[in-house]
């Protein structure tokens, strides 16, 4: 059975409800749409997996420690459960990446104390994923 499991430097990221994961189109340069026609222009760099990771209300300790795993830049053999099946890894099985987070974490702390509101995080995969020809 799946269950939302993401791993990081050996220590398993609580308060997960739900990882979303995916390929994203990435361009290098001159993208962007052409003025006069609208058309799209650029380099087309590959595939990149995306990881969506959706946080339910965690524990003050619970959002320090995401906040201590997953807001670096670079983040080296990040393990999650894959959601379905894929090539010859099988749902749930952990598979292992290398990310990158281009963002600082956010939520709001709840009016009760102690405790953080829902809150997404979304890492991309450093290596592009191999093209079918």
């Amino acid at each position: 059975m799946y269950e939302p499991t993401l791993i990081v430097n050996n220590t398993r990221v609580p308060g997960i409800i739900d990882i979303v994961t995916g390929p994203e189109p990435l361009w290098g340069d001159g993208t962007g749409r052409r003025a006069m026609d609208g058309h799209y222009s650029g380099t087309f760099t590959g595939y990149f997996t995306t990881i969506e990771i959706k946080f339910g209300k965690v524990t003050d300790s619970e959002f320090n420690l995401i906040k201590q795993l997953l807001e670096h830049p670079f983040l080296e053999g990040v393990q999650f459960a894959l959601e379905k099946d894929m090539e010859n890894y099988k749902q749930g099985d952990l598979f292992t990446e290398d990310f990158y987070n281009g963002q600082a974490i956010k939520s709001s702390p709840l009016p009760c104390g102690g405790y953080w509101n829902e809150f997404n995080v979304v890492l991309t995969a450093i290596d592009g994923r191999p093209q079918r020809t």
